[in-house]
């Protein structure tokens, strides 16, 4: 459970890590959506994102990942929309959705630190409790 929290975690990272790629290339490039979506999905620190490619902004196909249905119905509508906008749209929509995903990761964040400890106290404490019962 612990890990399935830090493998979402991970994933939001790398989300974010996309989408400020997606900024910097609406800064200085344009590049084509397609191209960009390639571009940024190619970065070495983008690794856990194999359920994103640069076909979804062609077609809108439901998002399969460790994040919540909510999440990746989010995630699919967002790269359907790539591209289909002016730029100062495209702009707020990136950030929109980097927020959206900053909010999820805190969540995430915090049910990791919650379940770590709790998972922490049973070691701990069955620990004791086999240590009393075998000595």
């Amino acid at each position: 459970m612990c890990d399935k929290s830090k493998k979402r975690i991970i994933i939001c990272n790398e989300l974010i890590s996309f989408c400020n790629s997606l900024l910097i290339d609406l800064d200085y490039r344009v590049t084509p959506a397609k191209e960009l979506v390639e571009s940024a999905l190619s970065s070495e620190n983008i690794r856990h994102l194999n359920f994103i490619s640069s076909e979804n902004i062609l077609n809108k196909k439901q998002i399969n990942s460790l994040l919540s249905e909510n999440e990746n119905n989010e995630i699919s509508q967002f790269m359907y929309s790539l591209g289909k906008t002016d730029l100062k749209t495209q702009r707020k929509m990136i950030e929109n959705f980097k927020e959206l995903i900053k909010n999820s990761r805190n969540k995430y964040s915090e049910k990791h630190k919650r379940d770590s400890k709790l998972y922490l106290s049973f070691g701990m404490f069955f620990g004791i409790v086999f240590s009393l019962i075998w000595s």
